[in-house]
């Protein structure tokens, strides 16, 4: 009986912590409509010393919808404006600070061999 407990007490224990650890590096955005004008005009705004999550809002919106995929990096850009960071297989874009730890967030759109995007996603820096 106290080893079915203890085994219940451990589970229990490791739950919180996991639902701890998912919500401090979650994306602590809501999503916003995407406006590619404000979306360039908030630029700036993702480098201040506690900018907040200026285009969180967006960068999930554009995430859920799927709106990117198979883009080519052509239009990606003609859509975002220019990158933060390029390189040959991915941009990067400056989102503010977007995670529980304050930390700046980054939007990261990765490119397949054929030149399409191949997937999207939010990481903390």
């Amino acid at each position: 009986m106290r080893k079915a407990l203890a085994l219940a007490a451990i589970v229990a224990v490791l739950a919180v912590a996991v639902m701890g650890y998912q919500y401090a590096s979650a994306v602590h955005a809501k999503p916003e409509p995407f406006n590619a004008h404000q979306w360039r005009e908030r630029s700036d705004q993702t480098l201040q010393n506690d900018p907040g999550c200026v285009r969180g809002g967006m960068a999930l919106t554009l995430i859920q919808s799927g709106g990117l995929l198979d883009l080519t990096k052509e239009k990606v850009i003609e859509q975002l404006g220019q990158a933060a960071a390029e390189q040959s297989d991915q941009l990067r874009y400056h989102l503010g600070q977007c995670h529980w730890d304050w930390r700046h967030s980054t939007l990261v759109v990765t490119f397949k061999p054929t030149g399409s995007v191949a997937g999207i996603s939010i990481v903390a820096e």
